[in-house]
């Protein structure tokens, strides 16, 4: 499961170094190279909102995670629109017409890379794990009628 709380103050250094680049007046290449972490990172928190979590059967269920979590998700939502703003006000004021417009596309492609790779791969090995012990429990029962009914027969 991806950590937030890691992904978020690495999107925020991320965010820093596009300030600094920026302010130093760096080639638009390397702050492009800086924004590109940075929209990974944001995407990583981004995914964490947006996943369900199923408790486990053992774990005692509390409201206060629940709560925990959806302040958490309001306060990273927020942090990232303030973000996001700013990085559209740094284009409009130092970078090149149509920068920002590029810079969009940029992150929408890596977030779709990212969704069809390295998200997907989370899903399908939760799901491996899950039918891997459904196929043993099936399995389980399955042996356990059959020697019964061979028992019964005996």
């Amino acid at each position: 499961m991806i950590d937030p709380i890691t992904a978020f103050t690495a999107a925020s250094a991320a965010f820093r170094g596009v300030q600094t680049l920026v302010n130093h007046g760096r080639d638009i290449e390397e702050v492009f190279g800086q924004l590109a972490k940075w929209a990974g990172h944001v995407s990583d928190v981004q995914e964490w909102m947006g996943q369900t979590s199923k408790p486990s059967i053992f774990k005692k269920l509390t409201f206060q995670d629940d709560t925990k979590a959806a302040l958490e998700a309001v306060m990273y939502r927020n942090k990232i629109a303030a973000m996001e703003k700013e990085i559209r006000e740094m284009f409009q004021w130092y970078g090149p017409p149509g920068a920002y417009e590029e810079f969009i596309k940029e992150r929408r492609r890596i977030k779709a890379h990212r969704e069809k790779t390295i998200y997907e791969q989370q899903r399908r090995r939760r799901a491996f794990v899950h039918n891997s012990i459904l196929i043993s429990l099936i399995v389980l029962i399955s042996i356990t009628i059959v020697s019964l009914i061979g028992l019964a027969m005996s």
